[in-house]
């Protein structure tokens, strides 16, 4: 990967103090770049924030967010042949984010790459532990039909140009994308020495909400069989591994409390996601 400069597209809304935060480490990246905002009406100062550092801010009004929308106005509004996108709330743990990022581009066949995410110091142990799963050294990626995250990753124009964003999808636009990339025969890397501090601490209620989100999101966007829809594979088994891995790494921790939390937060996690895969099955039904 040469050194030209390159655009990243920050997403934002109400995130101060954390993109304070993203926004310094950003600016102390060694690669040159150009910084575009878009920013969901934050009242928080958040876009005043990112204005600092951005060559142009837009602002996205309340109510009209539509994730697809947004990432193919970043497209729009940037050129070269790699465009990098960066969550306001996703940190660079140093100066060789972007570097390392943007060398994930190992040759064409590569349409997009994504870096590793952190959980931050005062993120809970179980969601904590949940994140270091998903990322970490990527073992367990491969045990998925697929992963990826646009919080901090990077796609080739040239495939986009071809291919854009669901605009329809207000969950995992960025799965329904990659995921139909995969399909015309181009690769997904995922980078863990481009790294990011990226995690939330969800109430049960915000929790239900994302994992009823993303249930609906990917029964439209894979192919599944009689057996991967079954309550029993789909649901139940994912269910009693999340417990039994909680509980194992709560035991090497000797944490009561999130032992005990753990059934509560897999229990919802499970009803929320099996409620919208079956409204996503239902929904993809009836559009064919």
């Amino acid at each position: 990967m040469n050194p030209e400069n390159v655009f990243i597209i920050m997403r934002s809304h109400n995130d101060m103090p954390l993109v304070a935060e993203t926004l310094r480490m950003v600016a102390k990246q060694e690669h040159p770049f150009t910084l575009i905002g878009f920013d969901n009406a934050s009242n928080d100062r958040t876009r005043e924030e990112v204005h600092k550092f951005a060559a142009a801010v837009y602002k996205v009004p309340k109510g009209e967010y539509v994730p697809g929308r947004v990432l193919n106005n970043g497209m729009k509004s940037s050129s070269g042949e790699f465009v990098v996108f960066l969550n306001s709330d996703c940190t660079p743990v140093n100066n060789k984010w972007l570097t390392n990022l943007l060398a994930g581009f190992t040759d064409n066949s590569v349409a997009a790459v994504f870096s590793r995410q952190m959980p931050r110091p005062n993120c809970a142990p179980l969601f904590a532990r949940e994140t270091e799963e998903a990322y970490g050294d990527g073992h367990r990626q491969k045990f998925w039909k697929h992963c990826f995250s646009m919080a901090s990753s990077a796609i080739r124009r040239s495939v986009w140009q071809k291919m854009s964003f669901d605009e329809n999808l207000q969950y995992s636009e960025d799965i329904d994308w990659t995921w139909r990339v995969r399909q015309k025969g181009f690769n997904i890397q995922y980078v863990p020495d481009s790294a990011v501090f990226h995690s939330h601490n969800y109430s049960l209620k915000q929790y239900y909400k994302r994992h009823y989100g993303e249930g609906k999101a990917e029964a439209r966007i894979f192919h599944w069989t009689d057996w991967e829809k079954f309550w029993l594979r789909y649901s139940l088994m994912p269910f009693v591994r999340q417990i039994l891995t909680d509980w194992k790494f709560c035991l090497k921790s000797l944490d009561s409390k999130s032992f005990a939390l753990s059934p509560a937060l897999r229990l919802t996690q499970m009803l929320a996601r099996r409620e919208g895969f079956l409204i996503g099955l239902l929904e993809k039904r009836l559009r064919k």
